[in-house]
């Protein structure tokens, strides 16, 4: 049986601090760094995918280049648009739209924010970056620099758990997932192997 492997690695901290933080494209705080640093210390890959975002680009630039691994940005790995949302910080949003947010944490897959990226076509785009991985690198070990969003859907996605009860799994700031997938002749297995916040 056929195996490939693929690490999703949360990006670190990210300046601004806590907010909807989508397209926003604020880079690490030098905790973020420290945090991936220390998370991807003495791992070895076959190559590297990153969201094209700073918060992930310029960690897995720099990782590249120290690993000496091929580097390969997908727009498709990047963090759902949040709209009018993005950058802003949940007391901000409450303020101006307090029904619209409490919509939106009861059923985020169902109530998109203003000019934001509906969750289905979000989890269609995260499919096709998944399935893109699958069928150029088989029996690869790769690695993929994303976002808590991307990695949520692909959990749900995979693992058959319903979006809204994802979020019972945390996947905190540089948090590691693992995720073994056995080819065989006709159908791809996939095994959540390891689950590793900082």
């Amino acid at each position: 049986m056929k195996t490939t492997t693929i690490d999703l690695l949360r990006h670190g901290e990210a300046l601004g601090g806590a907010c909807y933080r989508g397209r926003t494209d604020d880079p690490l705080t030098p905790l973020g760094w420290r945090q991936m640093q220390r998370q991807t210390a003495d791992q070895c890959w076959d190559r590297i995918i990153s969201s094209p975002l700073a918060r992930c680009h310029d960690f897995a630039k720099q990782l590249a280049k120290q690993k000496n691994l091929p580097l390969h940005v997908d727009a498709r790995w990047q963090e759902i648009d949040f709209g009018d949302w993005d950058g802003k910080t949940a007391a901000q949003i409450e303020q101006r739209s307090p029904a619209a947010l409490t919509r939106y944490y009861a059923d985020p897959c169902g109530n998109t924010p203003p000019h934001g990226e509906k969750h289905a076509d979000f989890s269609r785009r995260v499919d096709r970056a998944w399935q893109a991985l699958l069928s150029r690198y088989p029996e690869q070990h790769l690695l993929v620099v994303t976002h808590a969003g991307v990695i949520r859907t692909l959990l749900s996605q995979l693992l058959g758990i319903p979006f809204r009860q994802s979020f019972q799994i945390g996947i905190g700031h540089a948090c590691l997932s693992r995720l073994n997938c056995y080819h065989q002749t006709s159908d791809t297995y996939t095994q959540l192997i390891l689950h590793k916040p900082l």
